[in-house]
């Protein structure tokens, strides 16, 4: 689980006990997305199928579903 959340959100390394900090990028940053609840993600459709690959690489319980989205949620996607 732990190797999934970080590949999956990236996480923040350490180096040099602690001296250094640096942030390993995620597969989430290569795109926008929402998160409105505890294990939903809101997607673009174009990045839908890439996501969901990575997700069954895992063998993880996918429901992909079309949403109808508010203003709000369509300028933190950047379809605007």
């Amino acid at each position: 689980m732990n190797k999934f959340c970080r590949e999956f959100y990236g996480y923040e390394s350490k180096s040099n006990y602690g001296r250094y900090t640096y942030w390993k990028k995620g597969f989430l940053e290569d795109f926008p997305y929402i998160k409105p609840l505890r294990g939903v993600l809101v997607v673009r459709e174009e990045n839908a199928d890439s996501l969901v690959s990575f997700l069954h690489d895992y063998k993880a319980e996918v429901y992909v579903r079309r949403i109808v989205l508010e203003e709000s949620d369509i300028e933190k996607l950047g379809l605007k």
